[in-house]
């Protein structure tokens, strides 16, 4: 991965003064605009394929292998013009994303547990679309407390996860199988967790992420992404992914948080925050003659 793939490119300016699909300058809004949260893109993933069936999809209908870092940067820039370009920007990225989801469909080719073989599964089902777009604020929100040091309290997180739900609607999420508050959201998470399988397509996928290299190359890059993202993920589900939390990790992640934490506050914006962001604030202000 070229280091300049980690300052992807924000999108046209826009219309002048389209709000787009997320609320600007919500708790959802600003803490996507923190770069620190590509730190939490591995556990992320290896969260989603713990779900047998989007492991499945992603085993049959993607190939990591081939390039797992740039598929986690596409991902993330899809996520960020979704949450920062104007309505049409977004909707144009989500549609895009839509199009690979509608691909992917079959039946699992292997018994899991709780999963026998010959189970359906399509990329674009509303469960599986809810459990990918839980997997995303879990983390993002476990990072803003563990990383940025910037918990919210509950009146915030329920603002939160309602300022995601145009976020998650466009990736097809039903009001049918949508939690309505956060409290819901963290039943619904607890649930889910205690019902993950890692499958052996799951460790594949684990194993192409987790090999992090980089041009030009910089020592330590793997092993730190392999400290993070046990640091992040349910211990019992980093221990089967083979990331058990190890002195030398534990070690790696804790000082990780330390640097963050302090640093985050000396950082300028145009550092420490996508420049999707600053787009999006300036045509916000286009729009209202400033």
């Amino acid at each position: 991965m070229p280091l300049r793939a980690l300052f992807p490119p924000p999108p046209g300016p826009g219309r002048p003064g389209d709000r787009g699909v997320v609320e600007p300058f919500s708790e959802f809004w600003e803490l996507t605009g923190e770069r620190a949260v590509l730190l939490g893109g591995p556990a992320a993933i290896l969260l989603q394929v713990a779900h047998p069936l989007v492991a499945e999809g992603v085993a049959v209908h993607s190939d990591y292998a081939a390039g797992p870092s740039h598929r986690l940067l596409a991902t993330l820039q899809a996520f960020l013009t979704i949450t920062f370009g104007d309505t049409e920007q977004a909707r144009e990225a989500a549609s895009a994303v839509g199009r690979q989801h509608a691909r992917v469909r079959g039946t699992t080719r292997t018994a899991a547990a709780g999963t026998p073989a010959g189970t359906p599964y399509r990329a674009n089902d509303p469960h599986l679309a809810l459990w990918v777009h839980a997997t995303l604020v879990h983390t993002a929100l476990d990072l803003g407390v563990r990383y940025l040091r910037r918990p919210l309290p509950a009146a915030a997180l329920e603002r939160y996860w309602a300022r995601s739900r145009s976020f998650a609607a466009l990736f097809g999420v039903t009001d049918a199988v949508w939690p309505p508050t956060h409290a819901a959201f963290e039943v619904y998470w607890r649930e889910s967790v205690a019902g993950l399988v890692v499958t052996d397509a799951a460790r594949r996928v684990a194993r192409d992420v987790l090999t992090v290299r980089t041009r030009p190359p910089l020592p330590g890059v793997a092993a730190l992404a392999r400290a993070v993202t046990a640091d992040l993920l349910p211990p019992a589900v980093a221990d089967a992914y083979g990331l058990e939390r190890t002195a030398a990790r534990r070690g790696a992640a804790g000082a990780t948080r330390a640097l963050v934490a302090a640093t985050r506050p000396l950082l300028p914006g145009r550092v420490a925050t996508w420049p999707h962001r600053a787009v999006a604030e300036r045509r916000l202000a286009a729009g209202e003659g400033r």
